[in-house]
């Protein structure tokens, strides 16, 4: 943040990093108040659909859309890691674990489902590592490929381990493998378990050590904004990290026939209807409110595109519409 002094006081100027404006479409020259002004209009004016429909109606497109840069500090010590890997020749970390770990890692020992779901696992990692080493180019194969079209793209809705592997049905050199592995797992657990540390790490293949090497040499701590202004970081999927796309792709002929109420006004009939469903009750506490102790809290708060329709209003006691402050609850 730059100072910039205005009728003898000093008000902080928001700088951009230039990375942030390129991969949200502006460009890097475009000044900071432009861009500020033309991103809180796109986001103000709609809000992420996962708050109201509690589901993302997106699918791929959300992992297409543009990814925020990583803040500098985080990329510099992911660098570090990069550094050690490559000196070390081993992937992974050795870090300490207290009681409570160690009993997870009892269960995991004692569980033999996950056992074997985890010995698939790095069967298959190997196979990975293994085709993409055999590829024109193996740090784009193991990176991965674009998404398959949207009408060919499927995924299951339960996203769960699903069944454990039969062994006793798996090809012979396959069933030796996952022995192998499991043999190898079980033994990382008990020591972690009897002395407290716990070492993930793994030898470092070929691809990986590609990747590294070319990611070490081209880094250039500049390239990264040292913070995500939040008026960006908040248009982000909480699960994938993108931008959600309905900042890019909302149009104005979308909406219902009946246009969203953007404005911080309530119509008296909403406010009455709204007492009446809640009950005179704060619906953060619990407390029961006169009339004159009332508040009418957005769920999803106008400066984050939520409307002053009845759905998206509840009633709330004074301190805790103000404990509130900007957050969303859904």
């Amino acid at each position: 943040m730059q100072k910039k002094k205005v009728g003898g006081r000093s008000r902080r100027k928001p700088t951009i990093h230039h990375s942030i404006k390129k991969v949200l479409g502006y460009s890097p020259k475009q000044d900071d108040r432009e861009v500020l002004q033309d991103w809180k209009e796109r986001t103000t004016r709609i809000c992420k659909p996962c708050w109201e429909l509690k589901y993302c109606p997106y699918g791929p497109l959300v992992e297409q859309s543009p990814l925020l840069p990583s803040e500098r500090q985080s990329i510099v010590e992911h660098r570090e890691y990069m550094r050690k890997a490559l000196a070390t020749g081993r992937l992974g970390s050795i870090r300490n674990i207290d009681e409570a770990e160690k009993r997870e890692l009892e269960k995991t020992l004692n569980d033999p489902e996950l056992l074997l779901h985890r010995a698939l696992f790095e069967v298959e990692q190997e196979d990975r590592i293994k085709a993409c080493s055999q590829a024109d180019d193996p740090v784009a194969a193991f990176q991965g490929r674009p998404l398959p079209p949207i009408e060919e793209y499927r995924i299951p809705y339960d996203v769960g381990l699903g069944p454990a592997p039969d062994l006793r049905r798996l090809p012979a050199q396959l069933r030796e493998r996952m022995r192998k592995a499991i043999r190898e797992d079980k033994a990382g657990l008990k020591k972690a378990i009897a002395t407290g540390i716990y070492d993930q790490t793994t030898p470092m293949d070929p691809v990986r050590r590609a990747w590294f090497k070319e990611e070490v040499e081209q880094f250039d701590p500049e390239d990264y904004p040292k913070e995500i202004p939040q008026v960006f970081a908040d248009a982000s999927c909480n699960i994938f990290g993108h931008i959600c796309p309905v900042f890019f792709a909302a149009e104005s002929i979308t909406e219902t026939t009946e246009e969203r109420r953007r404005g911080r006004y309530i119509p008296f009939k909403t406010k009455m209807r709204v007492v009446r469903r809640d009950n005179y009750t704060c619906q953060h506490c619990s407390k029961h409110l006169r009339e004159d102790e009332v508040e009418f809290d957005h769920k999803i708060p106008l400066s984050r595109g939520g409307s002053s329709e009845e759905h998206n209003i509840r009633l709330t006691c004074f301190r805790c519409n103000r404990d509130k402050t900007n957050d969303v609850e859904v």
